[in-house]
């Protein structure tokens, strides 16, 4: 039995460090995707350039719920720490194949190695901010943080590349990647705490399985199922972008590739002033900004292909930027709460899959119409096709979305009261609080019988309790706090009788619902077991 314990916030350092390792991640990201490209380009021309999207691609697409999975399974710490490790090392190969004129293929297939290591960032970062998150606005906000400190990455990314291309070389920008992945695997290290994940076994069937194991729970849970499938369609539109940029600014400006690349850095700067917006505005709710980000991501086109000035075309990219911060936003909270704590990396790495997936189709797509059509005519139907797809998808989400904000926040606090409770995941907690029984009892009423098999925990809310064993009374306690415990631990019958001696309200939790959240981490589960075996004495029991 327990009385209620104060709760305790995440500590700010943690964040600040995920944050970190989020810019990190867009800086290395997107400066060794331009630098490839180049290489390619230079090498083979258009040709290679596209060889080089492929082979980065694919498999990053096919083996991100595989790299993902290590994220569920090992302490998240140590899965970025290796990640940015695998990072560094194969950037290092790439600028010493570089520096000796090695063959492009070599260069190609260390930089998909390096793609592929890249994935097991941003699933595990998401990870642990639900982890560490007390409240959906927490997470939220946590969210926008991620997203604004990326596509700040993404800003400064190009213009990095840029500066060493010129006075140094390809190889120099991946021998200073090389160097900012060693010194951001060392800060993880360091710095961030280690996650209280309970131990996996290890081994590359136990992987495969994990990782079939959250393909299945993606396919078929109607939350994750959904957001994927949202995030999907617009990545089949974002995807089109760079070309749709490029063929703007050549045809409908007049000007060259400097411009495509000043209206991508517009649509990055887009991103930034939503999250700022989002981070003053975060009442608005999932709801409403997924479908403000569906708009904001698709109407801009139509106006987009008769534009005569770049500073038109600039406000237009930047809109649509800020409709990509709104979906990403929204839609990586949304997942985080509606996937099962266990599982959150490998639906992040399934996300990540059909995002790239249908971002290639889109830059297909896109590139095949703008050969054969006018943009005049070409933008305003895929901008109001774009805005009729998602903003359906956007109401299909409503009723998914509006749920996991309705979670009861006073059930969630008293969850809290709970001190193992306390330490498990937001969305464990809100699961919790979602199948959970509310029972009023009366004065006088048996709770727990001494020597029955035990089915339920119990939470006190209202009212008073009276405990005895063998008949005898041994303490009386007032509410908040909870027991039963000990006879689910241990799967012994119950200590102790339990009976009110008020009128009650009770928060029931039936024994399997309360044995998978309290397994969920170490820290739970040793603070329970600690103590249920400290009133499993006689003198002392617990019910």
């Amino acid at each position: 039995m327990t009385r209620s314990s104060e709760t305790t916030e995440a500590a700010p350092p943690v964040v600040r460090g995920l944050l970190a390792v989020g810019f990190v991640f867009s800086i290395a990201e997107v400066t060794a995707w331009i630098t490839v490209l180049v290489v390619a380009f230079d090498r083979g021309g258009a040709g290679a350039a596209g060889l080089a999207v492929v082979v980065q691609l694919v498999p990053t697409a096919l083996l991100a719920p595989v790299v993902t999975a290590a994220g569920d399974r090992f302490p998240r710490h140590l899965v970025l720490t290796v990640g940015f490790a695998v990072l560094a090392t194969s950037a290092t190969g790439i600028a010493v194949s570089l520096a000796s004129s090695a063959d492009l293929w070599v260069v190609l297939l260390l930089a998909a190695a390096y793609t592929v290591a890249l994935e097991s960032t941003p699933a595990t970062v998401a990870s642990l901010l639900v982890r560490h998150a007390r409240t959906p606005l927490q997470l939220m906000q946590w969210n926008v943080a991620q997203s604004s400190v990326r596509t700040t990455g993404s800003l400064l990314g190009p213009l990095l590349t840029s500066a060493l291309l010129l006075v140094a070389g390809p190889a120099w920008v991946f021998a200073l990647l090389a160097a900012i992945c060693a010194i951001t695997a060392v800060g993880i290290t360091v710095r961030l705490p280690p996650d209280d994940r309970m131990t996996s076994a290890t081994g590359l069937r136990t992987v495969l399985r994990a990782s079939a194991d959250g393909i299945a729970y993606a396919a078929t849970t109607p939350g994750p199922r959904r957001v994927i499938a949202f995030i999907a369609a617009s990545g089949l539109l974002i995807g089109s972008f760079d070309v749709f940029f490029v063929a703007v600014a050549f045809d409908e400006l007049g000007r060259g590739g400097s411009t495509a690349a000043m209206l991508s850095a517009g649509f990055a700067a887009g991103g930034l002033v939503a999250s700022a917006v989002m981070r003053r505005r975060s009442t608005w709710g999932l709801p409403t900004a997924t479908a403000a980000g569906a708009l904001l991501l698709s109407l801009p086109l139509i106006p987009l292909g008769h534009v005569a000035h770049l500073a038109t075309a600039l406000v237009l990219v930047g809109i649509l930027g800020a409709g990509d911060a709104l979906v990403e936003i929204c839609g990586y909270t949304m997942l985080q709460r509606s996937s099962s704590e266990s599982m959150t990396s490998r639906v992040f790495g399934i996300l990540r899959s059909w995002f790239f997936l249908a971002a290639s189709v889109g830059a297909a797509i896109a590139g095949f119409l703008v050969t054969r059509h006018d943009l005049s005519s070409l933008l305003p139907v895929i901008g109001l096709a774009s805005a009729a797809v998602l903003v359906i998808g956007a109401i299909a989400l409503r009723r998914m979305a509006t749920r996991s904000v309705a979670v009861d926040a006073v059930a969630l606090g008293l969850l809290r009261t709970v001190g193992f409770l306390d330490r498990l995941p937001l969305p464990t907690l809100e699961e919790l609080a979602d199948r959970l029984e509310v029972r009023q009892v009366d004065a006088g009423c048996t709770v727990i019988t001494e020597g029955e098999h035990g089915a339920e925990f119990f939470i006190l809310v209202e009212g008073a309790i009276e405990i005895s064993a063998k008949n005898v009374a041994v303490d009386t306690l007032a509410a908040p706090c909870s027991f039963g415990e000990v006879a689910l631990l241990h799967e012994c019958v119950r200590t102790a009788t339990v009976t009110t001696t008020q009128p009650s309200r009770l928060l029931v939790i039936e024994r399997g619902d309360f044995l998978d959240a309290i397994g969920r981490t170490t820290t739970s589960r040793n603070m329970a077991l600690d103590v249920a075996d400290r009133f499993r004495t006689p003198t002392d029991p617990l019910g």
